[in-house]
């Protein structure tokens, strides 16, 4: 698949930012494991949503990889400059 960079827009930040609410409001009351469980069990769904026609399973799972990796590069970063400035 061609990577596809997209420039994030408000609704993007606003739906993650509601999204990384909605896991702090739960952290201490879930196990971290349930809480990735669930979460890619809702990934599972919003796939399935997806016009079959246009998004194929592969490009879907493609999408998914990319940005794991770039939540993980990010989440590493900020740890990292974290403790740099510790």
């Amino acid at each position: 698949m061609k990577e596809r960079r997209v420039t994030p827009k408000h609704e993007h930040h606003a739906f993650r930012n509601d999204a990384l609410a909605l896991l702090k409001k739960h952290a201490g009351h879930l196990d971290a494991k349930d809480m990735l469980a669930l979460s890619a069990h809702m990934v599972g769904q919003i796939i399935a949503m997806q016009d079959q026609r246009t998004m194929t399973r592969d490009i879907a799972i493609e999408i998914v990889m990319r940005n794991i990796e770039a939540g993980n590069a990010e989440v590493l970063a900020n740890l990292g400059n974290s403790i740099a400035s510790a």
